[in-house]
């Protein structure tokens, strides 16, 4: 995402990706695996948050409304926040 090459096909494979887990979403969300959070929600999370700060600031992007599941997954749990933000996080076993 450095290129400053409009024409490299760069936001376009990023789309591609970001439509990919939109659908996953729609068809199996709101989380990755379903109803609950996984270790692949903890890994994605702060991903997509550094994603969102680093298309915004140097790309003037941002994930568009037509990703809404994506959107609303990037918002969806203040479980995932701690993670984002290096917290520590407690996890909730489910028994």
């Amino acid at each position: 995402m450095k290129s400053k090459d409009s024409s490299d096909c760069t936001v376009q494979a990023l789309f591609d990706e970001l439509k990919a887990l939109e659908e996953h979403l729609k068809a199996h969300g709101p989380y990755v695996n379903g109803q609950n959070v996984y270790s692949v929600d903890m890994s994605l999370a702060p991903k997509l948050y550094h994603l969102e700060v680093a298309l915004e600031h140097f790309k003037k992007w941002s994930v568009t409304e037509c990703l809404s599941h994506v959107r609303n997954y990037m918002k969806l749990d203040p479980f995932l926040l701690p993670v984002v933000q290096g917290s520590i996080l407690v996890i909730q076993l489910n028994t």
